[in-house]
């Protein structure tokens, strides 16, 4: 991608980020003024208000009880000088009053209900004469239309052509009347009271303080419980006339609430959106979803809180709580939709180089491994069975069996086998195939095009044993690659077309990282010590021999650089090494390099790096330490072998040619040349047995250098052990009695093994000696072995040294693994190794090894 691509890219990405969320608050701003979130909205005003706190009440309810109904003519203009007296500041009549009446000394409203004049949006009342209504004001008794049933808003004014008709509410509560609607406060802890018509008149309740109040006087009927109103929507519990009351007593209070108007939505959805945009556009979604629209919610609804409290106003709530969540879902989307198609490709080249050197090159020939894989794990019948789509059984390959071995109904077993596909775990078989006379089992391997089982006999184990791991492993296998196929390549089946992009890359992933495991194990089992470096040095991967290697040295493994590596493990210097590495990365080839001495063991180092031709973003260098502690022990085997026949030879041919110089001699008689020619024969027959002896070793010590043994000098090899113990024989003050002959002839061994079973048997023996005891160690030769003696030390059960001893090399700790790891060699040097023990009577060892000349 060149620079202006990219540039343009970005200009596009920063250009969407903040143009989309603008398009979102838009669209939630028409559907918010095509009243779509109305309902909504108003549940939320509800919860906000039948919570809010409750005010001294202006608003007096007076029932015209029955009571009051059967007063005189004048109960009416009784009930007004009362109310007057009391300091009630304005009367309301919800409905007509049935006698006249004289003007009052304070406002008297009656509510009538107004009707529509048709085509029209105008409202008129009837033509009914004023009559019983002399002196009063005439308010429209409308009420507004319930939102889905529940009763929460009232007129403040109707539109009566050139001015506008007072609504009951507005003109009680004495304000300017206006059109449209207002949402009336219920709290829970608000209180209206209720006066009966008769106790007032009757004076009973003369003691009343009503001053600054309305009375809005209903009939019975008025208070009967009608409307579903906030307080409870589910049920008709309110009153008309105590709805009306709380809506007086909010205009009155001036705490009565209006929907904010359509520029105000506006500006807050476009105020929200562009916030949002400018949270989102250096950031990620998928990390801020829930930060962000969580702390947006909580701020949005602490504003229409506060709007509502003090101002009166009930925003867009909806739209605004739904405009994080939305942006950022849409953000996340776009981005996903983004990273999906750069992780397709990603997948693709990810995948390329696994896909080419691996079974998932081709499907068709994964089934090809069943059968190699089967006979690796020793098993003897097995049966790859494929089920068609089509419900049918066909034979893919099979190890001495056939298809005709199942004792089962095709027809059955494909439904069997259909309700099997994707399992991961085997079943028993042995009722399918009891021709076999074995345990069998059957598994799905998987398929994508194909549906693959496999029936085998399980191999001698059982499924404890090694073998039955090993075939359940190689199963395992087959699923994985097959689901990965499945994954990466096929494309004909409806539901792997529309797989999601993250379980290819998950299917990419774990092929590569699966791979890349199975390269690593492979390296940690050779015992060569390798590491590979990227080209500007740094590292890409050490086997565990290498990682050895590094604590040997003590180097950091993931930090430290090429140049630094290579200067830390040779005698060379900075200059040199970059110089041999500039040579190395422009030529490519190998170099050579001796190594620090670390311990016994000895090494070179080996550099390489690709040709000159391969490409930059391909190019490695890696470095071996190879062990030669093997070609010296072969070197020593040579030099030792060369001694032997140089010192043991040389007196055999001596007398041969003596013997031939006498035979030649003319003063020599007859009856003399026979027991000459006699000693000449013994001589060459003794050299020849030598030599048989020589041959055999050597070409056993070439198989296995490992594990190599030459004639070696067994007195001076006991001496050199000695001299590796004294210092700690006289730290705990015991003393050694050595018994040596003067000189020996060659024993059989490898004197570095050798020397360290040796040492640490006279360890254990000393250790384990009282001060001021003695150790005895005794060497003795015969004609044909050699006999090590090591005794002393107080002594252990013969049974705990055994156990100690019996462990195994791995398991051993100390001195006796050394001890356990010098007897498995000793046999293979054609000896043994002895021991006894017993507590309070010491304990020893006795290393019997072969001898020759």
């Amino acid at each position: 991608m060149t620079a202006s691509r990219s540039a343009r890219v970005l200009t596009r990405e920063r250009f969407a980020s903040v143009l989309l969320p603008m398009m979102t608050v838009i669209v939630l701003g028409i559907l918010h003024q095509a009243q779509v979130f109305r309902d909504i909205d108003g549940r939320i005003f509800d919860r906000f208000a039948v919570v809010g706190s409750a005010t001294a009440p202006t608003v007096v309810v007076v029932e015209r009880d029955p009571r009051f109904a059967a007063m005189g003519a004048d109960r009416y203009s009784a009930l007004d000088r009362v109310l007057a007296g009391s300091g009630i500041e304005r009367i309301g009549y919800l409905g007509f009053r049935d006698t006249q009446m004289p003007g009052a000394s304070i406002p008297v409203i009656i509510g009538r209900s107004a009707d529509k004049v048709p085509l029209s949006g105008r409202w008129r009342f009837d033509s009914t004469p004023d009559g019983p209504e002399l002196g009063a004001v005439r308010a429209a008794s409308n009420l507004a239309p319930s939102e889905y049933g529940i009763q929460r808003s009232q007129y403040r004014g109707l539109s009566g052509g050139g001015t506008v008709m007072p609504s009951f509410e507005t003109a009680l509560a004495g304000v300017e009347p206006s059109e449209g609607e207002f949402l009336v406060r219920m709290p829970r802890a608000q209180s209206i009271p209720v006066i009966p018509a008769s106790q007032l008149v009757a004076g009973d309740l003369s003691g009343a303080d009503l001053a600054g109040t309305v009375a809005l006087i209903a009939t019975p009927g008025a208070l009967e419980p009608s409307l579903a109103t906030p307080r409870d929507p589910d049920m008709r519990t309110m009153s008309e006339a105590i709805f009306r009351a709380h809506a007086v007593h909010d205009l009155q209070t001036g705490r009565q609430v209006v929907r904010a108007a359509a520029w105000n939505s506006w500006i807050l959805l476009l105020a929200v959106g562009l916030a949002l945009a400018i949270a989102y556009r250096r950031s990620d979604p998928k990390q801020l979803i829930l930060r962000v629209s969580i702390i947006a919610s909580v701020l949005i609804a602490a504003g229409g809180w506060l709007a509502l409290e003090f101002a009166g106003r009930l925003l867009p709530m909806t739209a605004l709580l739904l405009a994080p969540w939305i942006i950022a879902i849409q953000r996340i989307l776009i981005r996903e939709r983004r990273q999906d198609k750069r992780l397709e490709r990603v997948a693709a080249r990810a995948v390329q180089h696994s896909v080419h050197r691996s079974a998932l090159r081709e499907g068709a020939r994964l089934p090809q491994f069943v059968d190699p894989t089967a006979r690796i794990a020793g098993v003897e019948k097995s049966l790859l069975i494929e089920l068609t789509r089509t419900g049918e059984l066909q034979l893919v390959s099979a190890i001495d069996a056939k298809l005709d071995d199942i004792a089962m109904d095709f027809a059955e077993l494909s439904r069997g086998l259909a309700k099997m596909r994707g399992r991961q775990v085997g079943f028993d078989a042995a009722a399918l195939v009891p021709g076999w006379g074995c345990e069998a089992r059957l598994t799905w391997i998987g398929g994508a095009e194909r549906n693959l089982f496999w029936l085998y006999a399980v191999p001698p184990g059982g499924r404890s044993g090694k073998r039955g791991q090993l075939v359940r492993a190689a199963a395992a296998s087959f699923r994985e690659l097959f689901r990965w196929r499945a994954d990466l390549n096929a494309r004909e089946r409806q539901e792997e077309r529309y797989l999601p992009i993250d379980e290819k890359v998950a299917s990419a992933v774990s092929l590569v990282a699966r791979e890349s495991d199975q390269v690593r194990r492979g390296f940690d089992t050779i015992d060569t010590a390798v590491m590979i470096f990227h080209l500007i040095g740094s590292p890409l991967h050490a086997n565990r021999a290498m990682e050895e290697l590094y604590r040997e040295a003590e180097i950091a493994i993931n930090e430290t650089p090429l140049v630094d590596v290579i200067v830390a493990l040779t005698q060379l210097d900075v200059v040199r090494v970059e110089a041999l590495l500039q040579e190395l990365v422009f030529r490519g080839g190998e170099m050579r390099l001796p190594m620090r001495q670390s311990g016994p063991v000895e090494r070179i180092l080996r550099v390489r790096a690709p040709d000159s031709m391969a490409r930059g973003m391909d190019r490695v260098i890696v470095i071996e330490a190879v062990d030669i502690t093997e070609l010296h022990a072969a070197a020593d085997l040579r030099q030792s072998v060369g001694l032997f026949i140089d010192l043991q030879l040389r007196n055999d041919l001596e007398a041969i040619l003596l013997a031939a110089d006498l035979a030649r001699d003319p003063r020599v008689g007859a009856e003399k040349i026979g027991p000459i020619v006699g000693r000449i024969g013994e001589a060459a027959r003794r050299a020849t047995g030598r030599l048989d002896e020589v041959a055999e070793l050597v070409r056993g010590a070439n198989e296995e250098l490992v594990e190599a043994c030459y004639p070696v000098d067994a007195r001076a090899l006991v001496l050199q052990t000695l001299e590796k113990t004294v210092e700690m024989a006289e730290e705990l003050e015991v003393g050694i009695d050595i018994q040596l002959p003067a000189m020996s002839g060659f024993t059989i061994a490898e004197p570095r093994a050798l020397g360290d079973m040796l040492e640490a048997m006279l360890r254990v023996v000393v250790a384990d000696t009282p001060q001021g005891e003695t150790v005895t160690v005794r060497l003795e030769e015969k004609n044909t072995e050699t006999l090590v003696h090591i005794a002393g030390g107080f002594g252990i059960g013969f049974g705990r040294l055994v156990y100690l001893l019996t462990k195994g090399e791995d398991q051993s700790v100390g001195e006796y693994r050394q001890i356990n790891r010098g007897i498995a060699r000793t046999a293979k040097w054609g000896g043994s190794v002895s021991y006894w023990g017993r507590e309070a009577n010491g304990f020893g060892f006795n290393v019997k090894l072969r001898r020759i000349g």
